[in-house]
């Protein structure tokens, strides 16, 4: 404005003030300058829209400072219909936010971490459902238990059914042997796979024996994190979400979520772990450089119990019972508990392998091979037996049964289903089951021996009969007494 009072011209009064010609024309029509503009107002420009309402969206707040703004003006809306519109929403926002600052929770502050390298390593598990793999075509519902180390981020994991024991030691030993060294401390939460309550009378948690044990033979020390204090277990939580995108996408250009088998969902599993450690290598060597070697021999990743066979031919394995060959009822056998299956031995044999069933219900899972010869040799006993659905291989079965049952019987019925498994031993499920589904309600028995036979069948057509005679002339004089028998000398009847 000075230099516009010293010289008419706009142009050049513009320019002398070292502004453009148009900002200053607006400064001439009285358009705030610099030093009015950075001026803080004290004054309103409109009418408080929520004037009224303030003091009850601040006695909310102060009881639920966790609400979000947008909550509390929709609510706002349905009190007072007409009152608000949606264009205010903002203003509100920003009003709340400010009140927030001042009034509400205040934020945890993150102390960041100094890792020091080849120090510890942590490991969590965290549910893969999420990656919707499947075997087969059946899906497979599992975890993953991770293996994070803080310095230099290196990552591993492998799938598991649930949190349990052997699947921390399990993961644990894959992470060490992959690595090729063992850091000096391993860190988990206070979950119960690691610790357990402290006895009567005595507040908090303690290692478990069994756990310890696995940590000591790779030299480290055990440590826990604060109850409810997942940050304290910052890096392998980061770590679940980086892995699981890295995971979906690997899928996508995969192109599909199914594997042949277990073994190669968990080799495809490697080769990604390993190609995404690759740019973290120079810092892993820095933590091998620290590390201590590993021990001459991995632990082996299962649990035995000595267990006796109960008379209906169930072991119990922990709160559940698993069957076994009839034979067995009553001797004692040894269980060899895995991750994924559960192996049973009398003596050195293996008498069954059966996988093993997630979770801790006191649930009862028959093998029907096991059962069968004796059903058939006991009519009626399958009729009010307690473990029936066991019997039942599938949804085709139990149909068929109902079929049997309400065409012949109670006691017909219930013997020819049992034949009708009885084919299926002989030659398989899947066979006789799409006879069964083909057959429908026109099931017989007779149509499906006649369709496969039996196995005694096919012995007996493969017998050559020979004619034999024998001579009883000897035995008819035997008995009349008139063939004298010489008694052996004892030297002779010894040799």
């Amino acid at each position: 404005m000075n230099s516009y009072e010293n010289e008419p011209n706009l142009t050049r009064a513009a320019v002398r003030a070292g502004v453009d010609p148009k900002t200053a024309n607006r400064y001439l029509n009285g358009a705030p300058g610099p030093l009015e503009a950075s001026m803080e107002r004290h004054w309103r420009t409109h009418t408080d829209a929520f004037l009224e309402v303030w003091p009850d969206v601040v006695a909310t707040l102060s009881r639920e400072p966790e609400l979000q703004a947008k909550t509390l003006f929709a609510h706002l809306q349905r009190l007072h219909p007409g009152k608000f519109i949606p264009g205010q929403r903002r203003s509100f926002e920003r009003r709340v936010r400010a009140w927030k600052i001042q009034n509400g929770v205040e934020p945890a502050v993150v102390f960041m971490q100094a890792h020091r390298p080849g120090e510890r390593l942590q490991l969590d598990w965290w549910d893969a459902n999420e990656l919707k793999i499947s075997i087969a075509g059946v899906p497979y519902k599992h975890k993953l238990v991770a293996v994070v180390l803080p310095f230099s981020n290196w990552q591993w994991a492998r799938p598991c059914r649930s949190e349990s024991f052997l699947s921390l030691k399990g993961g644990l030993q894959a992470a060490l042997w992959e690595l090729g060294s063992a850091p000096a401390i391993c860190q988990t939460d206070q979950s119960s796979t690691a610790t357990h309550p402290k006895g009567k009378g005595r507040h908090g948690r303690e290692f478990n024996e069994r756990y310890l044990s696995v940590v000591a033979h790779y030299g480290m020390r055990a440590v826990t994190i604060a109850l409810r204090t997942p940050q304290q277990n910052g890096d392998v939580e980061s770590g679940h979400h980086h892995l699981k995108d890295a995971l979906l996408d690997a899928l996508r250009l995969r192109g599909d979520h199914d594997f042949p088998a277990l073994a190669d969902y968990e080799q495809w599993l490697c080769v990604v772990l390993r190609e995404r450690n690759v740019p973290r290598q120079p810092k892993v060597l820095e933590e091998l450089a620290v590390m201590q070697s590993l021990p001459a021999l991995r632990l082996p990743e299962y649990e035995e119990l000595g267990a006796l066979v109960s008379r209906e031919a169930l072991v119990r394995v922990g709160r559940q019972a698993y069957s076994v060959p009839a034979r067995y009822i009553g001797q004692r056998v040894r269980v060899r508990i895995e991750e994924l299956w559960l192996r049973f031995y009398f003596g050195t044999q293996c008498i069954e392998r059966v996988e093993r069933q997630a979770g801790s219900s006191q649930g009862v899972y028959v093998n029907w091979r096991h059962v069968l010869p004796q059903l058939l040799r006991r009519p009626g006993a399958m009729l009010r037996w307690r473990h029936r659905a066991s019997l039942f291989p599938s949804a085709v079965w139990r149909q068929s049964f109902d079929v049997l049952m309400e065409r012949h019987g109670e006691r017909r019925g219930e013997r020819e289903y049992l034949r009708l498994l009885e084919l299926a031993l002989e030659h398989g499920l899947p066979p006789i089951e799409t006879e069964l589904v083909s057959l429908g309600v026109n099931l017989t028995l007779d149509a499906l021996r006649a369709r496969f036979g039996t196995i005694a069948d096919e012995h007996r057509a493969k017998i050559i009969p020979v004619d034999f005679h024998a001579d009883l002339s000897c035995y008819d004089l035997f008995l009349s007494g008139t063939l004298n028998v010489v008694p052996l000398a004892p030297e002779e009847s010894a040799g």
